[in-house]
């Protein structure tokens, strides 16, 4: 390994504006010490290397100049490990990964934004503490970060904390920051590229604009002055949207995990208004989605809009254990489905529930 010390050093020194008698001073030796390094004379003590990286905000690795590629190396093998755990609904475990690797190397931005979206993924509602530290590592993204999608993820994510935490002055302000919806790197992408990668380019900006237009359906949901048949009505264009790209006869994908959820929330309001065979009818839709959620495999899809693009479920991460099936069945305790528990209806789509869910319930099992 090729060590070059002194040029190091003297980057470091400069770029924190620090003198070579103030880093001595820090360490306890003299600044003939630190001169004879930053010559090339000589070499710190090992046991002075951790202290001295910890001084600059870097690591050892860092201060030795070990090789760029090896420290992505190590970042890409936290990645593969913590999306494991993401892979099986286990965030905390993840979240954990995540905070080694940006202990590690404190100085990668990447390590910053990784940790800050899982901190928020997993969703932990009311935690002072944990909101603060998510704003923390957002801001210090936006502050020194100069990848765009870095920078885009921070203000997203600040923006849901801050308008979480009630402040809507501020979630404002960094929604202000977001990027337009015209000037999209899918978009520009879409319009440069030729030939198949140009199509497959084109095809992932119409699946994406599709998935983000579902979504701000159904946000319709959570706003005030909205009736229950409002917002069915946005739910069932949501799960329209959701479903526009793919053929009728085609396993419709990671789609069916909000199909899923859109039909069981339909279900839901129906059951409210005492509208029982709607209600039926939705948790039908629900479970079949569901169900179908669970076999999905690594393919591509057939529909001509989409079928250059290949879903890999193996890449597929969630903030819950079990599958979507357990998460039906979890809804079907609600108190507002009380009135239909004895229908034989209600008792062949739990039946369908149980057989394909991962997790153990109880006497349902």
């Amino acid at each position: 390994m090729n060590i070059n010390m002194k040029e190091k050093l003297r980057e470091l020194r400069k770029k924190k504006n620090v003198t070579q008698e103030a880093l001595a001073d820090h360490l306890g030796l003299t600044p003939q010490s630190v001169g004879k390094w930053e010559r090339g004379e000589g070499f710190p003590d090992i046991t002075l290397l951790p202290a001295i990286a910890l001084y600059f905000g870097i690591t050892v690795d860092e201060l030795l100049g070990v090789d760029q590629a090896r420290i992505d190396e190590k970042l890409a093998a936290y990645d593969r490990e913590a999306h494991e755990y993401l892979h099986a609904g286990k965030v905390s475990d993840a979240i954990a990964v995540r905070e080694r690797a940006y202990k590690e190397f404190p100085n990668d931005l990447g390590a910053a934004v990784d940790l800050m979206n899982d901190l928020y993924f997993e969703n932990v509602a009311g935690q002072r503490e944990r909101a603060e530290r998510i704003i923390e590592l957002g801001e210090r993204i936006i502050d020194e970060s100069r990848v765009t999608r870095q920078r885009e993820s921070a203000i997203q994510i600040l923006t849901y904390v801050y308008h979480d935490l009630g402040d809507k002055e501020t979630a404002l302000k960094y929604a202000d920051m977001g990027g337009d919806l015209y000037t999209t790197s899918y978009d520009l992408r879409a319009s440069v590229l030729d030939g198949e990668e140009g199509i497959k380019c084109a095809q992932s900006y119409i699946q994406n604009l599709l998935l983000l237009c579902s979504l701000s359906a159904r946000s319709l949901t959570g706003k005030a002055d909205m009736t229950p048949e409002e917002k069915i009505k946005a739910l069932e264009f949501a799960v329209a949207v959701r479903l526009l790209p793919y053929d009728a006869d085609e396993n419709v994908g990671f789609a069916a995990l909000g199909v899923s959820q859109d039909c069981s929330e339909i279900a839901s309001y129906y059951a409210r208004l005492g509208r029982y065979e709607e209600s039926f009818d939705a948790l039908e839709r629900a479970a079949r989605y569901a169900v179908d959620s669970t076999m999905r495999e690594k393919r591509r899809f057939k529909s001509f809009i989409v079928n250059r693009i290949e879903e890999d479920p193996s890449r597929m991460t969630k903030n819950y254990e079990g599958n979507a099936c357990d998460l039906r069945l979890t809804a079907l305790r609600a108190g507002e489905f009380d009135a239909m528990r004895g229908d034989e209806r209600f008792a062949r789509i739990k039946a369908e529930l149980l057989a394909h869910a991962e997790l153990a319930h109880g006497e349902e099992k």
